[in-house]
Parts: structure tokens; sequence; C-alpha cells
């Protein structure tokens, strides 16, 4: 039986949680008073600093873990095995549920309050795990599929599925592409130009540099090249796409290499 460090027990159970960083501070100072911050969250995460004593008995309680299992290296990795797959999963997913029903219930946020989400999310992608962003959009699309009624919303959905498929693992390309469609198509429900290129110029870069199908980015591409001249972000991920293609396509007439077979080193 392995050995798991603190921190590193830390971040999966608030990871099963679907907690970011900030959450668990957030979590902890309500419960027990205190003034944690992001940023020390994450120096126990990375083995910077050891919680003890006090912080152990707060960790216990907020995740809902024993404190034997904190204290104890030997037990952290048992637990972890018997429990994560019979217990934490079907508190998030219950989570998830309960969050559907309440946002029918309650009608939801406002157009304005998504519109503020999707900004949030902007600037808090490079500083927030592939896995933080996956499980906090999870939840957002959860709701949100309660107010799709509501066209205009339609607009923050699909850039949302968008982040979702983002975070999907590099190795899992038909689970990406299928969400990237998913959005492409959710997107034109809205009727908003400017979403309808971003969300399509997006999914192309993203496909078409992180060594996905190609051909997909390439449709892509062109169709949000297709829906306006008129200079975007979107446009401009669509246009790069598309110059990407026919470098790995001269790149292979010129070497007698197939478009795959370029080294991802040589991708610029």
């Amino acid at each position: 039986m392995g050995v798991m460090d603190i921190g590193e027990l830390i971040r999966e159970l608030r990871a099963a949680h679907g907690w970011s960083q900030g959450r668990l501070a957030d979590e902890i100072n309500t419960v027990h008073g205190t003034t944690l911050t992001r940023e020390y969250i994450a120096r126990w995460e990375r083995g910077k600093v050891t919680p003890r004593g006090f912080y152990l008995a707060a960790l216990s309680s907020v995740l809902d873990v024993p404190l034997g299992v904190l204290e104890d290296p030997m037990m952290r990795c048992e637990f972890l095995t018997d429990v994560a797959g019979t217990a934490i999963a079907p508190v998030i997913a219950s989570d998830l549920l309960a969050r559907g029903f309440a946002a029918r219930l309650a009608g939801g946020p406002s157009t304005e309050a998504w519109e503020a989400k999707l900004a949030a999310y902007g600037t808090e992608y490079m500083s927030l795990g592939a896995d933080d962003i996956q499980r906090r959009v999870a939840g957002e699309l959860v709701v949100i599929q309660q107010q799709l009624d509501q066209p205009r919303l339609w607009s923050a959905a699909a850039p949302l599925m968008t982040l979702y498929a983002k975070t999907l693992p590099g190795s899992d390309g038909a689970a990406a592409v299928r969400w990237y469609r998913m959005a492409a198509t959710a997107t034109d429900q809205s009727a908003d130009p400017g979403t309808r290129v971003w969300v399509r110029g997006r999914a192309a870069i993203a496909l078409g540099y992180e060594r996905a199908l190609l051909g997909i980015a390439d449709v892509l591409a062109d169709q949000a090249l297709a829906l306006t001249d008129r200079p975007s972000l979107g446009l401009l991920n669509a246009i790069h796409v598309k110059a990407h293609g026919a470098m790995l396509k001269t790149c292979g007439s010129v070497s007698g290499w197939h478009a795959e077979g370029v080294p991802s080193r040589m991708i610029l």
C-alpha cells in the first residue's frame, strides 16, 4: 500500500467535491472563522506548507473525511481507493441533479449573471486547473439547461459547452469533437453572429492544435469564415487554423510525409 502526501490528498478530495482552491478556503473560513486564501490552499497542495492540528480538524469537517485519514499517511491511499468510487462520485452526481431542479424551480441566474460568469471564466481559465474548470462548468451546464427556453441564453450556453470541451483530455478526442459540434449547433440557436463565429473559431483552433482531427477543425473554420468577414478573435482563430492546415499540407508535399505525421514540435 502506497503513501500519499497530505497535499495530494487535499487536492483529490477538493476536486472530488468539485471545488476550486478558493471555494475550499471559503468553506473553511465560513465554518471556522479563519481567513485562509486560495494561495494558502495552493501551498498546502504543493507541499510548501503542511496543515496541522486546528487546520487538519477543519479540513476533516469541511471535506467530510475522518481526521485519522488526514493524520496517517498510510491510510490516505486506501481511503481514496475504497471510498472515491462509492461515496464521493454519488455526492457529486446528487449535487448536479439538485442544481438542475433548483434552477428550474427558481428560474436560474439572469442573462446578465450568465454573461458575468462567462467573463469570469475567461480570466480564470489560465489560473485554474482543467479539473477545477471541468467540474465547475459541468455544474453551470446542468443549471443553464433548465433556462434554454430563453433564446438569449443560448449565447451563454454555447461558450460554456466550448469551454467544457476544452477541458476534456486530449486522448479523448471523440468526446471533445462531440461537444464542439454540439456547441456550434447550440450557438446557432442564439442568432448572435459574434458568438456563432467565436464558438466555431475556438473549437477549430483547439482541435487543430491539439493533435485532434484537423479535418473537423477545417470544417469549423470554414463555417466561421462563411458567417462574417468582420474582424474578431473567433475569425482570427479560424484564419490561423486554415493557415496551420495549409502549412501541414505544404510540409507533407515537400517532405513526402502525410500531414498527420508532422511532429508536434513543428506546429507553430
